[in-house]
């Protein structure tokens, strides 16, 4: 790490230099994606995600994102910061994701994207999403902030999704020294706008030389800084091994908590657990977390307040969505590494 600030530093290049480029091309490879922006964190990844789409003609101020009622607020803010109208879907009570009989329902003329969560590493149902919205014009972007390095039916999260936005945040299992973020696609004309709005919405260039200073789009200050790109790629290099620790972990759960109060996070074969988090379920959360916690035992909950109920939302507060509130009443994290 040292080696690499002397580098950076001595090349005066701090943002949108060598070490991004070289970033974005092992995260695509990784991911089995074709093309890979680099970006200042997870929220601006999928706001300017909408913004592209906007600007391609998908989206427009107004329609609605379908999005998991049981997420972080972050995705939320993703869909509200460009006009968009977020629309709450009640999760799977046994995986935490979104649900895709449930997202039947709420499909309308205004809806122009599902926002699907791998909430906690688990890969949301994105095959299943992806037959309901087959020849509706509707674009399925996924945060998947929490879960890099899952797969669904062998397939890479990243290589999936119409766009993929990552978090690099440094508790993530891929953490960079600050803040920091991705976005995969395999649209060629999606990944160029990306590119362009990261930086003010200008137009890109590989070289300093050749920058022109001229700006198409409206955009944003959205970088990814020569810092975290390096020590990123650096982690990578160790990602698969340190993966393995966390599900050896996970499987030692699943192997041996064994206790009628206590529900384990639902596994099966066509889901790779990217175990962001390992959380289970329990009537008695608050008792369970004190006791365990007397047993020098660390616990946290993720998350104890649903976007709905978030002050920030207040036009939500009276709406109901009865699995979400239950979950987030049961859920309790367990340490994973």
């Amino acid at each position: 790490f040292i080696k690499n600030i002397r580098k950076i530093n001595q090349s005066g290049r701090y943002i949108l230099g060598q070490n991004v480029n070289i970033f974005e091309k092992k995260l695509a490879d990784y991911c089995k994606s074709k093309y890979c922006v680099a970006v200042g964190n997870c929220v601006d990844a999928m706001k300017i995600t909408f913004m592209a789409y906007k600007i391609m003609g998908s989206m427009k101020d107004g329609d609605e994102v379908l999005v998991p009622a049981n997420t972080y607020i972050a995705s939320i803010l993703g869909i509200t910061s460009v006009n968009l109208k977020p629309v709450f879907v009640e999760p799977e009570y046994d995986t935490f994701n979104i649900s895709a009989t449930n997202i039947k329902k709420l499909i309308s003329k205004k809806t122009k994207a599902i926002l699907a969560v791998d909430l906690y590493g688990r890969p949301a149902d994105l095959f299943e999403i992806k037959k309901i919205i087959k020849n509706k014009n509707i674009k399925l972007i996924e945060d998947a902030a929490q879960s890099l390095g899952a797969k669904i039916k062998n397939k890479m999260v990243g290589s999936v999704s119409d766009a993929t936005c990552f978090s690099f945040f440094p508790g993530k299992n891929l953490g960079a020294f600050g803040d920091a973020g991705a976005i995969t696609t395999n649209n060629k004309n999606l990944f160029n706008i990306l590119k362009s709005l990261r930086n003010y919405g200008e137009d890109v260039f590989d070289n300093l030389k050749d920058r022109k200073y001229k700006n198409t789009f409206k955009g944003v200050n959205s970088r990814m800084d020569e810092i975290q790109a390096a020590v990123l790629v650096d982690k990578l290099r160790n990602f698969n091994y340190l993966q393995s620790k966390r599900k050896k972990i996970a499987k030692f759960y699943l192997n041996n908590i064994k206790n009628n109060k206590i529900l384990l996070p639902k596994v099966n074969k066509n889901f790779d657990h990217g175990w962001h988090l390992f959380v289970i379920r329990c009537k008695s959360r608050n008792r369970l977390k004190n006791y365990l916690q007397k047993k020098n035992i660390e616990t946290m909950i993720h998350y104890p307040i649903p976007p709905h109920k978030q002050k920030a939302f207040s036009e939500l507060n009276k709406r109901r969505f009865p699995v979400t509130e239950k979950i987030t009443k049961e859920i309790l994290s367990l340490p994973i590494f």
